[in-house]
């Protein structure tokens, strides 16, 4: 089954090209990664618990 394991936001520091970023990508059960985009202000973080009865 193709699902997302993980959400995953790495900060980067370039000195060389002189860029500082923050990527953002998910991560699927197979291994394959997915490019969600790079922003240059740090994102916000939640969490949101939806309980179905």
């Amino acid at each position: 089954m193709d699902s997302i394991t993980e959400i995953r936001i790495e900060e980067v520091k370039d000195y060389v090209n002189n860029e500082f970023y923050f990527y953002i990508y998910c991560v699927k059960d197979n291994g394959e990664r997915i490019e969600i985009g790079k922003s240059k202000s740090k994102p916000q973080f939640y969490k949101q618990v939806a309980i179905y009865n």
